[in-house]
């Protein structure tokens, strides 16, 4: 070969190549060998709610820690991932409700044997004991000293004071051998804020009861599993024999539940509140059979924990009060501090334990940081993917999802909970009962009203009569502290296609919540049993009421995700399901084709007052933030609580059969200012659709970020019902305009760069002839319009010369097909 056609060769390998490797999916991503002087930052692993804490030095090196290791997909695997999860909810595709084993969704969308066990080796050759791998082959844990951690992964942990509450933390990024930079996604399990249980509990004694059954004693009314089944219309299910026979749920859980005087953990048979509060209820009595427990492996010892007891009482209590013909498999974590409900979630998961799961815990989405929410967001995926179904909590401090304390005025700005706010999960808002009083006893019996009826015993069943009009769920005012339906808009997820309908905000976000269910503590709120050392309640012994008559009194977002659990798994058993996965997409449906299966919600508010100078807070006016319920969907409680018949005679004709397709794009993150992001937008037909979706991309202005778009348009048929384009993201650093650290890196840059290459290459000998010059010239015009896909790209932007801030932002793509336009929203995050 002539020499100068050596360099013209290698550019043509380069620019015939490159396209068909970005469209594979390779078995193995580990290219080189692990050299530990060669690493990488991985961003966004330090925990944002360090920033208001008080750092008081390093930890003691000696103590040991279990840690994991959570590894991402690749671009190819989450766009096939997404296009799978509209698949299985697209009653028109073969894929529909075919769901995926662990082992299936680990062959696919998991690590490659290889790969792991080259991770696996590395960890063990640095000193540290792999305790466990997830089956999904997307995790795992390994044990070490903390100064072993800090030294291999060039971090520091540090202890921290925050409001008063001692904790550890790493409170630098920590770094990776450069080899695994393609594979890992971040860890978990580095410090020891555990989500908080948002039970609003509160024992009342006998001759202070207001407002709740129909109590002889007070006259005023509370909710029993009984009358919960009369208000939302679950009576007629149980009628027809729908009771959740066969069905399981698992709970997500955070203390052992029962102790006995070895620190163990009691067998079904030993007196706790659960089997009391399922003989008061007149529910079936707990056994072997229909109630299991399970230790997260690596997470501690099981014991008690009082803060979190209440919680873990009523998740189990109601979840089986609804659906009391259910199997309930309660799994928690042991005492670890850097163990938390989260990682319940993701064995739960991972062990596929259920087709329906409730958490009621949950964290603001500023407060978890990227690769908090990318953790979860892909536990959640898998969940989906193998037909399981995730309900949770909304929040219980109204639009101010990230205070840590209920005092008011709220400080931590406008905020969505997580897992919540997730787009694969069924967030539960809450309301208030406003059509019924209290009524004054007399002879020792409390009258009838229009909603309840008489009671004249002090362990009265259940007295609902019909369903009892409701608003909105706000008490902050009245008990001077956030107590108020969690719900607003995500900051980091766009508006799903199936989030549609009368009501639905036109933000391009994801919306929460999606339903609701009563969650007020003080009009009517639900019973329980629950021995909380910090209550003055004491165990249920007469019925619901301990020994002095006293009755355990609570509410708040947290009955409505195990409750509505109890709906979904009923649904399951109706439906002769083998799970449901993500039903959003058939709720919304549902929700316009039938909207009596909805009690709509069209009066009050989540709003709670600010401080001044405080996130979101106003300069001028009103010094709050929050959202109004309206006609159909609102912020506040979603698409309304549920009438249970009419929503499961409805299930199996709510999916959309209209030809349409969807759009899709994965989170985005950048390391720092002047670094580029990318993500897969996948464009799915659904129904039969057919033609041309021509795509176009829209940056936020004023902060110097630029989009482009691999293609500008796809063609869907027939034979190809899906479509991806890469959105690639660049964001401006001052300081790296003039920077030149990779001499070769903008020959895969596009089409300037891949001039400037080729000028370099061809010019770098002067006595080459002008004829090679021009023969380079020309080559590099025809590589740059390879590179471009022949010219398909389109974008758009408002760069400019100064830097990008650090921060969260929204690029939006725009998807037109004839008169049918759809959006997504790219969420992507700047270090």
């Amino acid at each position: 070969m002539h020499p100068f056609l050596k360099p013209v060769a290698f550019l043509l390998t380069v620019g015939v190549s490159l396209p068909a490797f970005s469209q594979a999916r390779p078995t193995n991503r580990i290219t080189q060998a692990i050299d530990d002087r060669e690493t990488v930052v991985l961003r966004g692993n330090v925990k944002p709610l360090l920033q208001a804490a008080t750092d008081q030095g390093r930890m003691d090196g000696g103590i040991p820690l279990t840690i994991s290791m959570v590894f991402k997909k690749t671009a190819a695997q989450e766009a096939d991932l997404e296009k799978l999860l509209t698949e299985l909810q697209d009653p028109s595709s073969p894929n529909y409700h075919k769901w995926l084993t662990t082992e299936q969704f680990a062959d696919r969308f998991g690590m490659s044997p290889v790969d792991l066990a080259t991770v696996t080796s590395w960890l063990q050759s640095q000193g540290f004991r792999v305790e466990r791998i997830a089956k999904s082959r997307t995790q795992v844990w390994f044990s070490g000293q903390v100064s072993k951690i800090e030294t291999v992964f060039r971090t520091e942990m540090h202890q921290f004071q925050l409001k008063g509450e001692p904790h550890f933390a790493n409170a630098t990024e920590l770094s990776i051998p450069a080899a695994l930079g393609d594979v890992v996604l971040g860890f978990h399990n580095m410090d020891d804020f555990r989500p908080k249980a948002r039970v609003k509990s509160h024992g009342v004694p006998a001759d202070q009861l207001n407002p709740h059954f129909t109590s002889s004693l007070s006259g005023n009314h509370f909710v029993i599993p009984g009358d919960f089944a009369k208000i939302y219309d679950v009576d007629a299910l149980y009628t027809s024999g729908f009771d959740g026979t066969g069905q399981t749920i698992a709970v997500m859980g955070q203390t052992a539940l029962f102790s006995t005087a070895t620190g163990g953990i009691s067998p079904p048979g030993a007196p706790t509140d659960i089997d009391a509060f399922r003989s008061a209820a007149g529910l079936p009595a707990r056994t072997t059979a229909n109630f299991k427990q399970t230790l997260v492996p690596t997470s501690g010892t099981a014991v008690m924990s009082t803060s979190d007891i209440g919680e873990a009482s009523l998740d189990v209590e109601w979840s089986e009060g609804v659906a009391k013909g259910v199997t309930q498999n309660y799994v928690f974590v042991g005492n670890n501090s850097n163990f938390s409900v989260f990682d319940s979630l993701q064995y739960a998961i991972d062990q596929n334990l259920a087709h329906v799961i409730s958490i009621s815990y949950g964290n603001c989405e500023q407060a978890l940081g990227a690769t908090g929410i990318s953790t979860v967001q892909g536990w959640a995926q898998q969940a989906n993917a193998q037909g399981q179904t995730i309900t949770a909590a909304s929040g219980d401090f109204g639009a101010a999802d990230c205070d840590t304390s209920p005092t008011l005025p709220a400080q931590g700005g406008v905020a969505v909970d997580i897992p919540a706010a997730l787009p694969y999960v069924t967030g539960v808002g809450g309301t208030t009962f406003n059509g019924d009083a209290s009524v004054t006893p007399a002879s020792g019996c409390a009258p009838a009203t229009q909603y309840w009826a008489s009671s004249c015993s002090a362990t009265s069943g259940a007295s609902a009569l019909s369903y009892i009009p409701e608003v909105t769920w706000n008490d902050t005012v009245a008990v001077n502290s956030l107590s108020a339906s969690g719900g607003g808009a995500s900051v980091v997820f766009s508006k799903p296609d199936w989030q549609t309908g009368t009501g639905v905000p036109a933000d391009g976000a994801r919306d929460v919540p999606d339903v609701a269910l009563a969650a007020s503590p003080n009009h009517d709120g639900y019973l329980l049993c629950a021995t909380d050392p910090t209550a003055s309640v004491g165990p249920c012994v007469t019925g619901f009421r301990d020994s002095s008559s006293n009755l355990n009194i609570a509410g708040g977002t947290s009955f409505g995700a195990p409750a509505f659990a109890g709906i979904v798994a009923i649904l399951n058993q109706k439906t002769g399901s083998s799970g449901q996965g993500n039903i959003n997409p058939t709720l919304y449906a549902v929700a316009a084709s039938t909207p009596t299966a909805f009690h709509d919600i069209t009066s009050g508010n989540n709003i709670v007052p600010c401080g001044t100078g405080t996130p979101n807070c106003p300069t001028t006016g009103n010094l709050q933030y929050g959202f109004s319920a309206g006609t159909g969907y609102d912020q506040v409680t979603g698409l309304g609580t549920i009438d249970a018949n009419v929503l499961a005679g409805a299930w199996t004709t709510g999916n959309p059969t209209t030809a349409d397709y969807s759009m899709f794009g994965a989170v985005s993150s950048i390391s720092a200012p002047g670094g580029t992001g990318s993500s897969t937008i996948t464009v799915d037909a659904r129904n039969g659709f057919s033609g041309t979706v021509t795509l176009a991309c829209t940056p936020p202005t004023s902060v110097f970020i630029t989009c482009s778009l691999s293609s500008s348009s796809i063609a869907l048929s027939g034979g190809t019902t899906t479509g991806t384009s890469t959105l690639t993201i660049k964001t401006n650093s001052t300081a790296g305009l003039h920077r030149q650290d990779a001499p070769l890196g903008p020959l895969f840059g596009g089409a300037s760069a891949v001039f400037a290459g080729v000028f370099v290459l061809g010019m770098r000998n002067r006595r080459r002839s002008l004829a090679v010059a021009l023969t380079l010239l020309t080559l590099a015009f025809l590589l740059a319009a390879v590179g471009c896909s022949g010219g398909g790209s389109s974008g758009g932007g408002g760069g400019g010369g100064s830097t990008t801030p650090a921060g969260s932002y929204t690029v939006t793509v725009t998807g037109t097909s004839g008169s049918t336009s759809h959006t997504t929203n790219v969420s992507v995050t700047v270090l």
